[in-house]
């Protein structure tokens, strides 16, 4: 989980708060804290796919609800004031894979999409 690291060093350099990464190929469905980041992660195959969301610790304490669809796929549910805020990961499957992974993930992402109510951002 070097990269992970050195991927937060870089954040906190930019002032990014939250950030989506895809491909990254790790395994799991974990949470762990990456250098005064939280980071959720969902992959299932070593060297395939895998996203990610990274949190700074300004904001992490906010998230309510991290949501694993699949190694593709995921979202976290932040409560910020008086609003809740909507954050998701997507790796689109890529040229070369069969129509039917590609028509499960839009599904996927879709259903995601759907679930949020119009209140939320």
């Amino acid at each position: 989980m070097g990269k992970s690291i050195e991927l937060a060093k870089i954040l906190q350099k930019r002032k990014i708060n939250i950030a989506s990464v895809q491909d990254t190929r790790w395994v799991g469905s974990k949470a762990q804290d990456a250098d005064g980041f939280k980071l959720w992660y969902s992959g299932r195959e070593k060297g395939k796919n895998a996203i990610g969301i990274l949190v700074d610790r300004e904001l992490r304490e906010l998230v309510g609800e991290v949501r694993r669809v699949t190694d593709r796929l995921m979202a976290i549910k932040l409560g910020v004031g008086e609003s809740t805020l909507n954050v998701s990961s997507a790796y689109a499957p890529q040229v070369g894979l069969n129509e039917e992974i590609k028509r499960h993930f839009w599904e996927d992402l879709d259903g995601l999409d759907c679930g949020i109510p119009h209140t939320e951002k």
